[in-house]
């Protein structure tokens, strides 16, 4: 008599979602351009620290952002343009810095809030307010992952 073992197929993993999934922000740029236009909604900023190690403070304080009741009294009751921006490259700083530490949350964000040489001594959070200033954090991810120190 033949018996059959039962061998399970080794269970899949999960597809984890991109922190502008989580966040729901669009991932393509022509979509993500229009949502910056219309300006992000205030709970994105709730929504990003429930996804990080961040605080409300300290995202609105690091990217010199208004508080709610600032965003409550506008006629859209959402950031500007400008403020959407800024939100915009930190979900890019941390999902890059992410990437840099294998999908680690806790030590992309630990990394991003330590001042580095790199940086002229600055935190990679605090170079978020400019294009320019995340292409430089961009940058410096993009050297740490090839090796490339100086």
């Amino acid at each position: 008599m033949h018996h059959e073992y039962y061998i399970p197929k080794p269970a899949q993993q999960p597809l984890k979602l991109t922190l502008k999934e989580r966040l729901g922000l669009p991932e393509d740029y022509p979509a993500m351009g229009d949502a910056i236009e219309q300006g992000f909604k205030f709970d994105v900023v709730a929504s990003l620290a429930h996804e990080t190690e961040l605080s409300e403070p300290e995202i609105l304080n690091t990217l010199n952002l208004p508080d709610r009741n600032k965003v409550q009294r506008r006629k859209h009751r959402r950031f500007t343009r400008v403020e959407s921006n800024r939100v915009y490259a930190l979900v890019e700083a941390i999902e890059a810095s992410e990437a840099l530490f294998e999908g680690e949350t806790c030590a992309a964000i630990n990394w991003l809030k330590k001042p580095c040489g790199g940086l002229s001594r600055r935190a990679p959070i605090e170079n978020l307010n400019s294009f320019i200033e995340l292409q430089q954090v961009l940058d410096l991810i993009y050297r740490l992952e090839r090796g490339v120190f100086n």
